[in-house]
Parts: C-alpha cells; structure tokens; sequence
C-alpha cells in the first residue's frame, strides 16, 4: 500500500516535529506500508509553524507542507491535503499528538476487509459538560440533517480517520468550500467501520477548537447538507403572509364600522 498521511496544523509549531516523527516510525514497522508520504497543511497559522515543516521536509523526501493564504479551519485544511494526497488510502490525523498511529494497523485491516472509512473512536470524552452535550447534540443533528444512520459509529467520539483511494476521488469531486468534511463523509454514505483507543494528552500548548469554531462548522453543516434553511424561508413566508391576511379582514371589517377615515382602509390593505 501507498499510504498518504495529511496533517492540518494550526499553530502547533512545539508539538509537529514529534508528531512527525513518530509518524515515521511507526509506519516503518506497518508491512502493509511499502511507500508512504506525509502532507501537513498550515492553517495560516500565526507561529511559526510552517517555517518548522518546511525545515523538516528538506530532510525528509516524503514530507512535504501547504500552506492557506488565510485562516479556514480544519476540514478546509484536510480537504486542501486529501487534493493533494496520491496515495491508495490517506490517514487524516491532528498536529497535537493526541491521536495515536499505533493503532494504525487495526484501521489498514479493516480497509483491506472491504471497508472504504474507518473511524478512530475515543474511549472517553476528557472534556466539559457542556462540551459533550453540544457534540452529541451537533453529531445527531447531522445524522437527522444527512438522512445517513450509522447507529454503530458515534461521530461525538470520531478524531482520526483513514479513508479509500475511492472515498478521496469522491471528495475532491465535491466543489463546496464551506462545509464539514465529517458530514460529506457520512453524506455519500460508503462502507464505515470503527475502531476504539484512547486518546492521549496534548504534548503541548492549548486546543484551538473553541466554541465559535464548533457554531462555524455547525452552521455549514446545516446549510451544506439539508434544505432546512429554504424550508424555515418558506415557513416564515406562509406566517407572515396569513398575518397580513388576517390583518387586512380586520382593517375591511372596522373600515365597515364606520370607523376608518374614506379612503384609509383601501391603502392600508394594498
């Protein structure tokens, strides 16, 4: 297997370097692996993260960094690398260390049974109460919003993905900038499987995904994958529309009263 490696970061400059390099180890020891390449691309970030990956990619043939000409997020990030990947499947993987590529193996096993994406679950949410609320909240949401239940597989859980040479060709066919790169997965609903890990601690800094970012990513999925929006116009439409209807009964009938000055009630009504 040729497998593609791509890395969104975003101001990660103390933590890529060993990310990268345990990359690179570890897939040494995959036989499935006989040539691999890594993508890390920068968010624009505002360290000098892009600087450490370019350094690094000229010593290492395989390793090759993007940088966005402004600041888009993550899924736009991965997106910009799946573009660029040319592998027979790509790992999609964070810049923070969290993610473990130990468990590498088990997600190449289970894309050779068949499967075209393979999830890579948490064990445990090691977050606030609030913030697991709103992603269950956010993730069941999608699955109402695509129409696509995958009842095994809990996206409020999902980090870390490898997907089919097949899955990336279907991606990159898609021309929409803003959207969730989780909810166009499940969309164009090809085989899925999972696997269970445990996710570790950041080697260091803080998380960039913050709440406006979760309300952001919200908000494209909602317009991306439904015609909610168009449908909640047309709701407000027909209301508005029947107030006004009423309105105009009741302007006709105090008009009728003899309460209204000649000629009011006509203009009122139009």
């Amino acid at each position: 297997m040729f497998l593609s490696i791509v890395i969104p970061a975003y101001n990660e400059s103390e933590n890529i370097i060993s990310v990268l390099e345990e990359l690179q180890n570890t897939i040494k020891t995959l036989s499935e692996v006989n040539e691999f390449e890594i993508i890390v691309v920068d968010d624009h970030s505002s360290d000098n993260t892009y600087d450490v990956i370019s350094r690094y990619g000229e010593t290492k043939n395989n390793s090759k960094s993007i940088r966005l000409t402004r600041r888009s997020g993550s899924h736009t990030a991965l997106r910009a690398g799946l573009a660029h990947a040319k592998g027979d499947a790509v790992l999609c993987i964070s810049a923070d260390g969290q993610d473990n590529p130990n468990d590498l193996k088990e997600m190449i096993d289970k894309i050779e049974k068949g499967n075209q994406i393979v999830w890579a679950l948490r064990q445990n949410r090691d977050e606030s109460f609030f913030s697991k609320l709103f992603s269950i909240f956010f993730y069941k949401l999608l699955r109402w919003i695509t129409g696509n239940e995958i009842p095994q597989i809990n996206l409020a859980n999902a980090d870390f993905f490898l997907l089919s040479k097949k899955v990336v060709n279907a991606v990159n066919q898609c021309p929409e900038r803003n959207t969730s790169l989780f909810g166009l997965l499940i969309w164009l609903g090809f085989q899925q499987d999972y696997i269970i890990y445990e996710r570790r601690k950041r080697k260091a800094g803080n998380s960039k995904w913050n709440f406006r970012s979760r309300m952001r990513l919200a908000k494209d999925w909602v317009i991306a994958f439904s015609g909610m929006p168009l449908k909640l116009m047309s709701v407000a439409g027909l209301i508005i529309a029947a107030i006004g209807f009423m309105y105009a009964i009741f302007i006709l009938v105090y008009s009728l009263l003899g309460y209204a000055k000649p000629g009011w009630a006509e203009m009122a009504i139009l």
